[in-house]
């Protein structure tokens, strides 16, 4: 009788791990999938811009002159996409979700986007990206194992993207693109690495190399003998006619600050502006300030300081018109919505714009 007990134990114990095994393999093959979709789509882009490739009518997207030369950087709203890699993950995904967090998140989760090519088609013009270092590249995923599908899980290829969209459209509107690095969750995948100086140093040259002359960073606007800072109170943020078909990547502000500022003080040589709270804005590096608090009062204090501010719309999909209402009032730069056109499941009845267009000039 024991030793019938213990077999069935043995027996029960073997098939839990089994089925452990099978679903950590069922959830890491999809980081397998998405990589082969990446590489196919990577291949049909170099079809896309060939010699009969017309650029996108970016006038449709924006309701001011990009050629009138008076309108700067800090006088635009633009409707930003939020966790724009993020493909729709498993279901099996969200259930251990459900049950670690809670399935009020799991549902959170249920949504994805289109390629980042065809969200730029579609007018956005602003992004956020989830980094992290997995054994020898740079990946965008959004929680290991469990939310690790991604229309551009290698981020390399990603910015390769952007700088295909944007060599082959010279006359679109800056994108910004907001990159936050992270380190939660790392024990669900063992090949995930902590970000030091070493890896924001090959993240820095990264970005350089794929982008190319198409990346506007800091010491692109700093004048001479300035900070970054004293060069925006004293000159201010360039014109958007200046700025046509460049990209800007800020670094979203976190523990990755300090060391990543200590790769160079003066910011001369970052590829990156990096982000801010409110607490960080007696740094020299004080340009773009996250505010995700829909704060009108305090918002509209800190534009008129010439930041460029970024909130969020709605959380959590969860959408409520009166914030949204106030994010514009707030002349908030980037307003960043889980409800944009660049959403793969998402019905057009339920895409928010802003005053039809997807960029707007502040009054």
């Amino acid at each position: 009788m024991l030793i019938r007990m213990l077999k069935i134990a043995l027996i029960s114990i073997l098939s839990l791990v089994f089925i452990f095994i099978f679903i950590v393999m069922r959830q890491f093959s999809i980081k397998i999938y998405d990589s082969v979709v990446q590489t196919r789509h990577m291949k049909n882009l170099e079809a896309l811009y060939d010699d009969d490739y017309e650029p996108i009518d970016e006038s449709s997207f924006v309701n001011f002159d990009r050629f009138d030369d008076t309108t700067t950087l800090d006088q635009i709203q633009m409707l930003a996409s939020h966790n724009s890699y993020k493909k729709m993950g498993s279901t099996l995904g969200r259930l251990f979700v459900g049950l670690g967090d809670s399935f009020a998140e799991a549902r959170a989760l249920k949504y994805g986007y289109n390629n980042l090519t065809a969200q730029f088609e579609a007018g956005i013009r602003s992004m956020e990206f989830d980094l992290r270092k997995r054994k020898d590249s740079f990946q965008l995923t959004h929680v290991p194992l469990v939310d690790n599908s991604s229309v551009a899980p290698d981020f390399a290829s990603a910015l390769e993207e952007i700088y295909l969209y944007s060599s082959h459209n010279p006359t679109h509107i800056p994108m910004i693109f907001l990159v936050e690095i992270k380190d939660d969750w790392m024990m669900l995948d063992h090949a995930l690495q902590k970000m030091e100086s070493q890896e924001l140093t090959e993240l820095n040259a990264l970005l350089k190399d794929k982008l190319n002359e198409t990346l506007f960073a800091p010491s692109d606007m700093m004048a001479d003998g300035m900070s970054l800072r004293e060069t925006i109170e004293n000159q201010g943020w360039p014109t958007v006619t200046s700025l046509l078909g460049k990209v800007i990547f800020v670094l979203h502000p976190s523990n990755m600050n300090d060391l990543y500022e200590s790769l160079d003080p003066t910011l001369e040589d970052l590829a990156m502006f990096i982000g801010a709270y409110e607490d960080d804005l007696a740094h020299d590096y004080a340009s773009f300030v996250i505010h995700n608090d829909v704060d009108i009062t305090r918002i509209q204090e800190l534009v008129s300081q010439k930041y460029i501010v970024r909130t969020r719309v709605d959380e959590s999909l969860n959408f409520e018109i009166s914030r949204f209402q106030d994010a514009i009032a707030s002349y908030a730069q980037i307003l960043t919505s889980d409800f944009t056109i660049g959403r793969k499941d998402i019905k057009d009845e339920d895409v928010i714009t802003l005053s039809q267009y997807m960029v707007i000039k502040k009054e």
